[in-house]
């Protein structure tokens, strides 16, 4: 599925008209974005234990659950098209899915950045990239999200940590499953795509079966493209942590009172715990509700810890917090 999506976006020729590719996985995986280190942010063990394959994704994010039920569209057009670069493509792709959800009786969708949420929780991640004279962006419609085989993937610092991930999940994801009382199947998806695209452009889509051959070099075009980014450099999506949506994450770190865990939502603090119990007690009367930023920890925790310890754990929250903050 990534090759054959991949190579098409490598084979767009400057004249090609906009292209949409329906698909859907052979069998259920973690996808890893571009740039990810599966080492850092992954528990592949666990993944080899349930019989879950890791595949390099050339889109950005993190990584994400990949379901066999779970469809997937592609809008593959000259990068020429978006000479002002991923923010109109975005746009595009975005409109769409929305218009998709809308039609099929979500209430309550919005667009917060490149994800869409309904009911005040994210459905969906999108991702584009530029590949030669080609560009794509991909969505997929989040039919079933199974959170605890999904969770036995990921890295796992403590025994805690997956709990509070869980718990995390459950408050922050949604999919189709919860939100209507009967879930479409992919062709109701499928059907409900198109007739959004015929609003959106004003002409019928031109349906066309992908030819046996022209599948065939797309493929191996887009495994080479997929080699080169393995050989790439590579980093931890999010460090020492991960990104439920774009306002909740959970992290885990050491400082002097031993393991630091805490859930950072919006600009405040969920949830804090370390492992030393006193540090803990002061930790959840002082730091609960705060703004994690090292001046406002600080003064905060001053008045009940030493100094040096006060200014080491606000650092060390402070530092999370801006690494999810910065560009």
């Amino acid at each position: 599925m990534h090759a054959l999506y991949t190579g098409m976006t490598v084979s767009t020729g400057a004249d090609d008209p906009i292209r949409v590719m329906w698909l859907s996985s052979g069998e259920a995986h973690v996808s890893i974005g571009a740039g990810q280190n599966p080492d850092a942010d992954l528990d592949l063990v666990g993944c080899r234990e349930q019989g879950v394959k890791v595949l390099r994704r050339p889109l950005g994010g993190g990584a994400v659950w990949i379901d066999v039920d779970q469809p997937f569209f592609f809008l593959v057009l000259p990068r020429q098209a978006f000479a002002r670069g991923h923010r109109h493509l975005f746009s595009l792709g975005m409109g769409l899915v929305v218009a998709v959800l809308r039609r099929l009786g979500f209430e309550d969708v919005e667009m917060r950045s490149q994800d869409i949420w309904v009911s005040g929780r994210k459905m969906m991640g999108t991702g584009a990239a530029t590949m030669d004279k080609g560009c794509v962006f991909g969505a997929s419609f989040l039919r079933r999200f199974p959170a605890r085989r999904f969770l036995a993937c990921i890295h796992s610092p403590s025994d805690g940590y997956r709990d509070w991930v869980l718990q995390a999940l459950e408050e922050g994801i949604t999919d189709c499953e919860r939100e209507l009382a009967e879930t479409p199947d992919n062709a109701v998806f499928r059907e409900a795509l198109f007739e959004s695209l015929h609003q959106r452009f004003g002409v019928e889509p031109r349906r066309e079966p992908l030819r046996p051959a022209e599948r065939e070099e797309w493929i191996a075009r887009g495994r080479e493209e997929l080699e080169d980014l393995e050989q790439g450099d590579t980093h931890a999506a999010v460090p020492s942590g991960i990104r439920i949506n774009r306002e909740s994450y959970v992290f885990e770190t050491r400082s002097r009172c031993g393991r630091l865990r805490l859930q950072l939502c919006g600009n405040e603090i969920r949830r804090i715990w370390c492992e030393e119990p006193k540090i803990n007690s002061v930790l959840q009367e002082r730091a609960l509700g705060l703004v994690p930023e090292r001046l406002v920890l600080r003064s905060n925790l001053n008045r009940v810890l030493p100094t040096s310890l006060a200014d080491e754990i606000s650092c060390r929250i402070d530092a999370l917090y801006r690494g999810i903050r910065s560009p």
